[in-house]
C-alpha cells in the first residue's frame, strides 16, 4: 500500500523547505509528483483518505529525517556565516525563476495583467521588509502566549506557501523574523532540550492547519486561474530578495565566497528545473 520509494525524494523536499528559497512544492514540481502530492493532501479529509496517507506518509517521513537531520548544519552557517548563506538563498530563489518563466508560457499566455501582478509581489515583499527588522538571537526566542500565537500564524502562512510551486514557507517565516527561531528550536530538540517544545508545537499545529487549508484553494487557483497563479508567484520571488538579502559582504574574500556560493544556489535550482524541462512535466 504504502510507496516506499517516495521517502527519498520526502528528504530532498524536506533539504529544500529549510532553505528559505525554493518550496517543496518545487521540488515535488521537479520530481514530477506535484499534482499526486496536492491531491492527496486535499482528500485527507475525505473518503479517500486511507490512498491519500498511504501516498503522503513515506514523503511525511522524508521530510521529518531531513528536517531532523539537516537543520544542525543550517543552524551552524546562519550563526557563523549569515552573508554567505544568505547568498546562497538568494542564489536558490533566482535560478527557480527561469523555470517558473517556462512553465508560465510568459510569451504566450501574459497579458497586461499578469505583469501586475508581478509589480504588485515584489511591491508588497518590498513593503513588507520595511517592516521586518532586525531578529532578535534566536537563542533569546520568547514563549509567552503573543508569541506562541504568531508563530502559530507564521506555521499557517508557510504552509499555504509551501505548497505552491516557487514559494518556500521557511522563506515566509525568514520574512517575518521568525526562522531563525525555528531552525534554532530544531537543533535544540534534537539536542533534547524539551523547553523549546512550545515553540515546535504552536508552528507544527500551524503547518498541519495552513497544509489542510490552502490545499483546496491552491488547488482550485491552479486549476481555474493557472497563469495568473503564476505571475503571482514569480512577483513574490522577485520581492523576496528584499528580505532575504544580507548586506554586501566584506573584504576580498568576502565577496569571493559570497559569489561562488550565490552562484552555486543558482546552478543547484536551475539545474533542476532544467531536468524537469526535459522530463517534460508541465
Amino acid at each position: 500500500m504504502f510507496n516506499w520509494k517516495n521517502v527519498p525524494k520526502g528528504f530532498l523536499m524536506g533539504i529544500v523547505e529549510l532553505v528559505p528559497g525554493v518550496s517543496s512544492g518545487t521540488m515535488a514540481l521537479l520530481l514530477g509528483i506535484y499534482d499526486q502530492f496536492l491531491g492527496a493532501i486535499s482528500r485527507i479529509v475525505s473518503k479517500y483518505y486511507k490512498q491519500a496517507i498511504a501516498f503522503l506518509l513515506p514523503l511525511v517521513i522524508g521530510m521529518a529525517i531531513a528536517i531532523l537531520t539537516m537543520s544542525s548544519v543550517l543552524d551552524y552557517f546562519l550563526q557563523n556565516h549569515t552573508v554567505p548563506t544568505h547568498w546562497f538563498f538568494m542564489g536558490m530563489v533566482l535560478g527557480v525563476i527561469p523555470m517558473m518563466f517556462r512553465i508560465s508560457n510568459v510569451k504566450v499566455e501574459f497579458s497586461a495583467a499578469h505583469y501586475i501582478l508581478i509589480i504588485l509581489g515584489i511591491v508588497l515583499l518590498f513593503v513588507m521588509s520595511l517592516f521586518n527588522g532586525e531578529a532578535p538571537p534566536a537563542e533569546s526566542a520568547g514563549m509567552a502566549v503573543g508569541d506562541l500565537f504568531k508563530y502559530f500564524l507564521t506555521g499557517i502562512l508557510a504552509a499555504s506557501m509551501m505548497l505552491l510551486p516557487g514559494i518556500s514557507g521557511s522563506l515566509v517565516m525568514l520574512i517575518l523574523g521568525v526562522y531563525p527561531i525555528v531552525i534554532y528550536a530544531i537543533n535544540e530538540f534534537t539536542s533534547l532540550n524539551f523547553e523549546v517544545l512550545p515553540i515546535l508545537i504552536s508552528v507544527g499545529l500551524g503547518i498541519v492547519i495552513g497544509v489542510l487549508g490552502a490545499s483546496r484553494i491552491i488547488s482550485y487557483l491552479l486549476k481555474n486561474y493557472t497563469y495568473l497563479t503564476y505571475a503571482g508567484i514569480i512577483g513574490l520571488l522577485f520581492g523576496s530578495m528584499f528580505a532575504i538579502y544580507p548586506g554586501l559582504p566584506e573584504g576580498v574574500t568576502g565577496w569571493l565566497i559570497s559569489i561562488v556560493i550565490f552562484v552555486i544556489g543558482f546552478s543547484i535550482s536551475y539545474l533542476f528545473g532544467k531536468e524537469q524541462n526535459k522530463s517534460g512535466t508541465p
